[in-house]
């Protein structure tokens, strides 16, 4: 009897997954598309630019951008 809770749970837990999976995929979907529709800012009008893009370089080694 224990297995088959078990693998009730183990199947909710899969199907949660899924479900929080495909929010993140439609999430990352609505960023780009949001990204469009804002200009991008070019970081050399900054005046401590080469300061920034070393911090974004730290910090993308840190923090890799998930998939």
């Amino acid at each position: 009897m224990k297995g088959v809770v078990m693998n009730l749970k183990k199947n909710k837990d899969r199907k949660n997954e899924n479900i929080l999976n495909d929010i993140f995929k439609e999430i990352r979907l609505l960023r780009k598309e949001v990204s469009l529709f804002i200009p991008t800012e070019d970081i050399e009008s900054y005046s401590n630019s080469k300061r920034i893009k070393n911090s974004y370089k730290k910090a993308l080694k840190q923090y890799p951008i998930s998939v």
